[in-house]
């Protein structure tokens, strides 16, 4: 356990609040943070519209029970493969750029309420529902107007 000498010395140093968190400078953290949000956001939509082409050939279709060549049949059956591959590009997109959003310092609220926002949506409510409510009382706590709905479809604040 951190004595309370060695964590006021922590928070001495690396403290956020001891950062010149003003608005007027250019954010690094709030470009990168913006564009996983964006990406975060059409493969949601993607895995939305995947799942309910998907629902919609097992029920009607018995999805599971056709083999390949039955399946080259349906027509409905076309953008699974589609959907698949641009999620996993997505995916693989959104997690290199990851990398950057960890090496990026935010410098305003701005930048760090965006990245926040990304652990957010990486932290799913069903998987971690302390940490995600966690992380949504410290986004209330930074700006009180900013959506902190697991969905993340809006962009970061502006």
């Amino acid at each position: 356990m951190l004595s309370k000498l060695h964590f006021r010395s922590i928070l001495k140093h690396a403290s956020p609040l001891a950062s010149d968190f003003s608005e007027s400078r250019p954010d690094p953290a709030t470009k990168v943070c913006a564009e996983w949000l964006d990406r975060h956001s059409d493969q949601r939509k993607l895995a939305e519209r995947w799942q309910k082409l998907e629902t919609f050939l097992m029920r009607e279709h018995n999805l599971f029970q056709l083999s390949e060549p039955q399946l080259a049949d349906y027509v409905e059956a076309a953008p699974l493969d589609v959907l698949s591959d641009r999620l996993d590009e997505l995916y693989a997109l959104n997690k290199k750029l990851l990398g950057r959003i960890s090496k990026s310092e935010a410098m305003t609220t701005h930048g760090l309420s965006s990245k926040l926002l990304v652990a957010l949506a990486l932290v799913h409510p069903d998987e971690n529902k302390e940490v995600h409510t966690l992380l949504q009382s410290i986004l209330r706590d930074i700006e009180p107007n900013v959506p902190t709905n697991y969905a993340c479809n809006v962009n970061p604040p502006s």
